[in-house]
């Protein structure tokens, strides 16, 4: 009798009507970060909700026992009496133990996670893209990540609404109403817009108030960075689709199969430029045929390239991950100081929410400079020219690395004999 194949591991995305975790591969100091700024958001990240909800539960429970945001507040004015005068030493060393190990594991947790997206992504053929019932339904589409970013800084929650994440929705929201209602945020911004700043220092609550930052950025950088994870996950999933039902035995390549069996084909993307020509005299010095490439250029659009991530140009490399890390601290520093400088928390709050996505902003863009597929402002290069090369398998290797090394934008391999893209 034969025994059913089991799967070790499991698929990139599992999806519910109400939400879908996909995997992805992150940098694990990402989410140890978002665990210091405010447990419990690096565990959110790496797919682990309701333990990241438990510590965000905890983080409001304890944090407010033990007065530990007073006591920064404090210790950042140099007023280190009245931080210890307002800890409670009864909860805040029960908080440090906690704290410390949300960064802890959700680095651990991102770890495992990109261990575990590299050895489903060799063993996933097909990925199931929709999960209906009577409540809702959850398809898996393309998004727009400046839309998502854009409803959650109008509305924490609104983003997450957007993208279908219905319960990390009801969360935000609740947090966020909790938040704003105990600090008296918004009577803030009333007082703040007539300019009676004295008023905003004593309505205030320091405890509650230092909340905000750290939920606000950690907020809308999830909702960003899910946006793009969909996206990348829509991509790889039509992959799967078009190499399962579009790529048939029958289909007549332009570079017919050569005889003995041993036929490879290397296809390329390239921009227009001089690397090409470079590309394709250096192959042929190492022995490959004229007879056995195959030049396309293709007629491209005509239209402007877009800084911003949208629905159909998403390609994960973002300017926001940074400048919401960079927002967050700054936005931190000037709500704190803010409450001994002329213009209040609420302004210096936002000068330094403007100040670090800035900063951010320009850190990402030298850094992206540096990037040979990538244009000055981190977009992709248009592909232009789509090459095909016929070749042997004991020397694709080599061909493949003098494409990479001529700035080709994308590429891929053929065999004919398993039927498949590499």
């Amino acid at each position: 009798m034969a025994q059913e194949q089991t799967k070790r591991y499991s698929h990139l995305m599992h999806s519910i009507p109400s939400n879908s975790s996909i995997e992805y591969p992150l940098n694990p100091w990402i989410p140890l970060w978002w665990s210091a700024a405010f447990p419990g958001y690096g565990h959110c990240m790496v797919n682990y909700p309701l333990i990241g909800y438990s510590l965000i539960i905890f983080e409001f429970t304890v944090n407010n026992l033990a007065k530990v945001n007073k006591a920064i507040f404090f210790s950042m004015l140099g007023d280190f009496q009245s931080a210890i005068d307002v800890i409670d030493l009864r909860f805040f060393y029960l908080y440090i133990g906690v704290y410390v190990f949300t960064m802890f594991d959700s680095y651990r947790r991102c770890v495992d996670m990109n261990n575990n997206y590299v050895l489903s992504y060799r063993t996933t053929t097909l990925t199931k893209t929709t999960k209906a019932s009577s409540f809702s339904v959850n398809t898996l589409n393309k998004v727009s990540p400046i839309t998502s970013t854009y409803w959650e800084m109008i509305m924490p929650g609104l983003g997450s609404l957007y993208l279908n994440h219905l319960i990390s929705f009801f969360f935000s929201i609740i947090t966020w109403v909790i938040t704003i209602g105990f600090s008296r945020f918004y009577v803030g911004v009333y007082y703040t817009c007539i300019g009676n700043f004295e008023k905003v220092k004593t309505i205030l609550d320091p405890q509650w108030y230092l909340f905000i930052p750290s939920i606000y950025g950690g907020y809308v950088y999830f909702a960003y960075s899910q946006a793009v994870i969909t996206n990348f996950q829509f991509k790889l999933s039509q992959s799967q689709f078009l190499r399962s039902e579009y790529q048939h035995a029958a289909f007549d390549m332009p570079l017919p199969v050569l005889p003995g069996g041993n036929t490879m084909y290397i296809i390329a993307s390239f921009e227009h430029s001089t690397a090409i020509e470079l590309a394709l005299t250096e192959l042929e010095q190492i022995g490959v045929e004229k007879s056995d490439m195959f030049a396309l250029p293709l007629r491209v659009r005509n239209e402007k390239k877009k800084l911003f991530d949208n629905a159909h140009y998403s390609d994960g490399v973002s300017f926001v991950d940074l400048a919401t890390i960079l927002g967050a601290i700054c936005m931190l520093l000037g709500g704190i100081y803010g409450f001994v400088l002329k213009q209040g928390p609420i302004l210096w709050a936002l000068y330094g929410l403007v100040l670090g996505g800035v900063l951010g902003f320009l850190i990402k863009f030298i850094v992206i400079k540096k990037m040979p597929s990538l244009d000055l402002f981190g977009r992709r290069k248009t592909t232009e020219i789509v090459m095909m090369i016929r070749c042997g398998s004991t020397n694709d290797d080599q061909i493949k690395k003098i494409l990479w090394n001529n700035q080709a934008l994308g590429l891929t391999e053929y065999d004919p004999n398993k039927g498949e893209i590499e």
